[in-house]
């Protein structure tokens, strides 16, 4: 156990961060320096346990958000996309492309084109009774009856 004034004395190497000595955070003559490094290893991993949650929160919301839909990636040699990018006879301009003609959101570099669906594939519906049409103009698949007197009441959907 260290001496009152040893006490007073005691620095450690995080200390200029804090701008304070061990003294003016405790003024207890009874507390050691071991005492507050584990009161501050007890902060950091508190701390470090937060910037865990905080980027696994993140991913998730980034996960959710795309995770509907369908992605894919075309590279490019160097000087093959000079003017834009290229997709299904299409020549795209360079940056964000919000909707192709494929119900496609897109990226475009002049290093690759990035492109995810706009639109989810109905799946685990009576195929019986209900079929599934593409509507290009919302970029979606309609589950609609074979039969209009007996509707599709159940359906999910994938991307």
């Amino acid at each position: 156990m260290f001496q009152p004034t040893e006490r007073r004395n005691c620095q450690h190497e995080f200390l200029p961060y804090l701008k304070a000595t061990w003294a003016d955070l405790y003024d207890s003559t009874e507390s050691t320096c071991r005492d507050l490094l584990e009161t501050w290893s007890s902060l950091e991993a508190t701390h470090y346990t937060m910037k865990i949650i905080l980027s696994f929160l993140l991913a998730m919301g980034i996960i959710v958000t795309h995770g509907d839909a369908f992605c894919f990636s075309k590279m490019f040699k160097p000087g093959e996309a000079k003017n834009g990018c290229m997709l299904d006879g299409v020549l795209y301009p360079f940056g964000e492309i919000p909707r192709t003609e494929e119900c496609l959101t897109c990226s475009c570099s002049q290093h690759e084109m990035h492109c995810c669906s706009l639109y989810h594939t109905p799946v685990d519906y009576d195929k019986e009774t209900c079929k599934v049409i593409f509507n290009k103009k919302k970029c979606d698949y309609d589950v609609l009856p074979k039969d209009p007197s007996k509707p599709c009441s159940r359906y999910s959907r994938v991307g």
